[in-house]
């Protein structure tokens, strides 16, 4: 089979190559995809590129890519929820990686049926965003009916669909977008869209319950600004919270630079006797079909900007980087048939 593998860290042009390798074979409680689509992240071009190896480390060559949909291709032992010739999508977890390939093989328990509304592409634009939000919004926030959220970068990937789920859960919703994206943005569902190129968020007076911080930077430590007493700021993007350092700074080097790098956003968060909480995104089938039942019955819809062939994945990683895309982008293994 055909896989896009990295070869060493850098940009995608100098790392990423088309590969022939040979066809996975499930293992106990796995399932083999074929790929029909698969998702980009921002996390792919931060691990490419080296920014994520404290957190996680890679050997090379490795298959990138978290979210892709497809067909149950083979069924492993002991896995009984799914079987030959079913639509699935899945989020791979740091230790599965390898969406972006004919193939793929999985953990069953990672692994949901696709929505029924929508296509192999926007089923593959799903997962990560899906995840991140459910976990942030409420694993961690416990977010309840009528509060009010600023979820930052709303014409994004997760910004896009991190709106439509809070208000499906009854928040109120601000977000922020370039001025030329606000009416995207409403089209989502925030009920107000503050424009940041035009006016600064922190100075119009309103207070949070939570704020969605996808952006991280000096964001993250001016989101206390806005919080409200005893508000939760969730983050994918800002410095470690305690509990990312307890995982990850296991030798005293490390778990010194990780505390160095909190320590401004921990003091804001005492202050205000708020809750913080930086986390990465864990694989949950159990969740997906939650989501899935969501955008069957409209309640959330897929948001795709470009599609690029399987062939075009270093164009792809290109336009992401760029910062430009508007909702997810995809790489689609049935654009254009690639023989190996």
């Amino acid at each position: 089979m055909l896989a896009w593998q990295a070869v060493g860290y850098g940009s995608p042009k100098d790392c990423l190559r088309l590969v022939s390798v040979p066809l996975p074979e499930p293992g106990t409680g796995e399932l083999r995809l074929r790929v029909g689509a698969a998702s980009l992240n921002p996390i792919d071009f931060k691990l490419l590129r080296g920014e994520l190896r404290r957190v996680q480390a890679l050997s090379f060559p490795v298959t990138l890519g978290f979210d892709a949909s497809g067909i149950v291709d083979a069924v492993g032992p002991g896995a009984s929820q799914f079987k030959l010739g079913d639509r699935v999508f899945v989020r791979a977890s740091r230790d599965t990686l390898g969406a972006f390939a004919q193939y793929t093989v999985q953990p069953e328990a990672f692994v949901a049926m696709s929505p029924v509304r929508t296509s192999v592409v926007g089923a593959a634009s799903l997962p990560l965003v899906a995840l991140t939000t459910v976990q942030g919004l409420v694993d961690r926030a416990q977010a309840r009916p009528g509060q009010r959220i600023l979820i930052h970068a709303g014409s994004g990937g997760l910004g896009s669909f991190a709106i439509q789920y809070a208000r499906w859960l009854g928040l109120q919703v601000d977000s922020t977008t370039s001025s030329r994206n606000v009416e995207r943005v409403r089209a989502h569902g925030a009920h107000d869209v503050i424009a940041y190129d035009r006016e600064d968020y922190a100075g119009r007076g309103r207070v949070y319950d939570i704020v969605f911080d996808t952006l991280g930077g000096g964001h993250t430590l001016k989101a206390f600004r806005v919080l409200k007493p005893g508000g939760c700021v969730v983050s994918v993007a800002g410095p470690p919270d305690r509990e990312m350092i307890a995982k990850f700074g296991r030798n005293l080097v490390v778990r010194t630079v990780m505390q160095l790098m909190s320590r401004r956003v921990h003091a804001a968060a005492r202050a205000g006797n708020a809750r913080y909480f930086r986390y990465l995104t864990e694989s949950n089938g159990a969740q997906l079909q939650a989501i899935a039942h969501l955008v069957d019955s409209g309640e959330v819809r897929p948001v795709v900007d470009r599609v690029f062939d399987f062939s075009d994945a270093v164009a792809a990683f290109d336009y992401l980087m760029s910062g430009h895309a508007q909702g997810k982008v995809i790489l689609d293994m049935e654009l254009r048939p690639v023989e190996e």
